[in-house]
């Protein structure tokens, strides 16, 4: 990882307070000694499985034996009352894509890139994702809208936000996604002093991560069309697009040419387009501006559904958390319209409304754009929203 994000973050970070008083917690007899140390390393190693907190677990450690008294130590003892909101090891793996702008690596890598900040940062990361006192139970965080929690980082806090049954963290990063607290996950160890919930993206106490871009998918796809006889790229998709804007310059497909607008569009490459003119009118396969011409016959208004309903509007879904979405609903631009998702090993497979096959994910062209509010990935199928 960048050292001039660890120096960054450790002068930040860091004041030479970190930590809190090391004491038993008076009041606490009724409930166990059992540490949260103990229930993390009872089964660690790093795996596949991305629910678990191995990177989690070698962080703790790592830090322990560089600094045996670190205010890290109360995890170990039993007796001092806390709550910690420990991130899956997949909320690390995604904090460093994030931070190399590259997809997602191994457990055992992604532990090498955050301890590659250096030992004093990955404490204070640690240190901010626990809360002093008696514990925290789900049954009371789901109250605890609005609340502020002071953490064992010195002069570090973060907030609360509960909707439903979804408890959100808000922390100091504007840029990190703010971590979410698996309800699969929640009331670990509990009965004991020490109590931790699962949360799927890590608590950054600094505003660590560089903003996103605000290239648009739009310059993306214009940057060289024409159509030719590679199937792979986007020619019929670009001129649909084109086209559309020509006849409703006000068009919600607009959206693709604003970079500032956060959105994942799932894009269809010209063999998709190409395919699908040849199931619906089943002659041979056209060339791409038969193709297209085939598609704009059905009407602008139709083209431009076809279009919505290819784009998921917010945060970008980068491929790794597209391979996690199984049995996910995306809700699309087209009003009232979804993407069901389905994934089996590294297959993504996404379901519309119509007796067509449904669109695969191609792997080879995943996260177009990343590092920009707007991604995409190409399909090898159209989406229809219409039967």
């Amino acid at each position: 990882m960048h050292k001039h994000l660890m120096k960054q973050f450790v002068a930040s970070a860091l004041v030479i307070t970190l930590g809190f008083a090391i004491a038993p917690t008076a009041g606490a007899a009724d409930l166990g000694t059992k540490s949260l140390a103990s229930v993390l390393t009872a089964k660690s190693s790093f795996d596949t499985d991305g629910q678990n907190f191995d990177i989690l677990t070698a962080a703790v450690l790592a830090v322990l034996t560089a600094k045996p008294t670190s205010p890290v130590k109360a995890l170990t003892d039993g007796t001092i009352a806390l709550t910690a909101f420990i991130p899956t090891d997949s909320a690390f793996q995604s904090l460093v894509s994030q931070l190399t702008n590259k997809p997602a690596v191994g457990e055992e890598a992604t532990f090498k890139a955050v301890a590659g900040l250096g030992i004093d940062t990955v404490e204070a990361v640690l240190l901010y994702h626990v809360v002093v006192g008696a514990p925290i139970l789900s049954s009371a965080a789901l109250k605890a809208d609005g609340a502020t929690l002071n953490t064992a980082l010195t002069g570090k806090s973060f907030s609360v936000g509960v909707v439903g049954t979804t408890i959100t963290l808000t922390d100091v990063d504007p840029v990190s996604p703010n971590p979410v607290v698996n309800l699969s996950q929640i009331d670990i160890n509990q009965g004991n002093n020490q109590v931790a919930h699962g949360i799927n993206s890590v608590l950054l106490p600094v505003a660590l991560l560089k903003p996103l871009g605000t290239k648009s998918l739009a310059a993306i796809l214009t940057a060289k069309n024409s159509f030719d006889r590679n199937s792979k790229n986007f020619d019929i998709l670009t001129a649909a697009v084109l086209a559309v804007l020509k006849a409703k310059p006000n068009s919600a497909v607009k959206v693709l040419t604003q970079g500032d607008v956060a959105l994942t569009a799932f894009i269809p490459n010209d063999s998709a387009f190409k395919s699908l003119v040849h199931a619906l009118t089943k002659k041979g396969v056209p060339t791409e501006k038969g193709a297209f011409e085939a598609v704009a016959g059905l009407g602008i208004d139709t083209v431009e559904a076809i279009l919505l309903y290819h784009v998921v509007p917010g945060a970008a879904i980068l491929s790794e958390t597209a391979l996690k979405a199984n049995g996910a609903s995306l809700t699309t631009a087209l009003a009232g319209k979804v993407i069901k998702v389905s994934v089996k090993g590294t297959k993504i497979d996404l379901g519309d409304y119509s007796k067509l096959r449904n669109p695969k994910v191609l792997l080879s062209g995943v996260d177009i754009n990343r590092g920009n509010k707007q991604v995409a990935h190409a399909i090898d199928f159209v989406l229809l929203p219409n039967a």
